[in-house]
């Protein structure tokens, strides 16, 4: 896989472990309120209780497909309410994108927020490494399907190997065009080789 997709790859990925959690993971339930109501009487009507919170610590997710893993990753803290179509993480580690050849990525995030609707996605101080040692940072990183654009924000930092360097304040990424189109003031630094 080339180095230009992996970044779209990387956050379809965490967007699809998001909703995995959701949907397997973390089941919808009927509170003690509820059930109560229930057995009460079927004629009556239950009164309206406040919505169910699912708060999970300390979760190790992992991915697989075809019984091989494809990513897995740890996080303090899963948050899902009844209320929205959201899903939050907390303090994202460990985390690991695998190929047929092993880990060929790394990240961490201190947050995360997946629609599940929506497919949107937002990842707070993200860092993205590959096995090769390439990584990308950024303060804020967002994805909607509807705009089609990977949008990073804030202190975003490419480093390629140890020879280059590209810092901008804010980027916009189009997937299968390859297109990393920047913002603002931007800085690449190329430490040349002397022969």
């Amino acid at each position: 896989m080339s180095r230009r997709s992996m970044i779209f790859v990387a956050i379809v990925i965490l967007g699809i472990a998001c909703l995995f959690a959701l949907a397997i993971v973390f089941p919808r339930y009927i509170t003690p309120e509820d059930s109560r109501d229930l057995t009460d009487s079927s004629n009556e009507v239950a009164e309206s209780v406040e919505k169910p919170r699912i708060s999970v610590e300390s979760t190790h997710l992992v991915g697989r497909s075809k019984g091989k893993k494809r990513w897995e990753f740890n996080t303090d803290r899963v948050l899902i309410t009844d209320d929205d179509d959201w899903v939050g993480l907390e303090g994202i580690r460990d985390g690991v994108f695998y190929d047929k050849d092993g880990a060929w990525m790394y990240f961490s995030a201190e947050r995360a927020r997946v629609n599940v609707k929506t497919d949107s996605l937002s990842l707070e101080n993200v860092v993205f490494q590959s096995a090769s040692g390439d990584r990308l940072s950024a303060d804020t990183l967002t994805w909607d399907e509807k705009y089609g654009k990977v949008v990073l924000v804030g202190n975003v930092c490419i480093h390629q190997g140890q020879d280059a360097v590209f810092t901008c304040a804010e980027a916009e990424y189009t997937p299968g065009d390859n297109i990393l189109e920047t913002i603002g003031e931007t800085t690449l630094e190329i430490e040349l080789q002397d022969d």
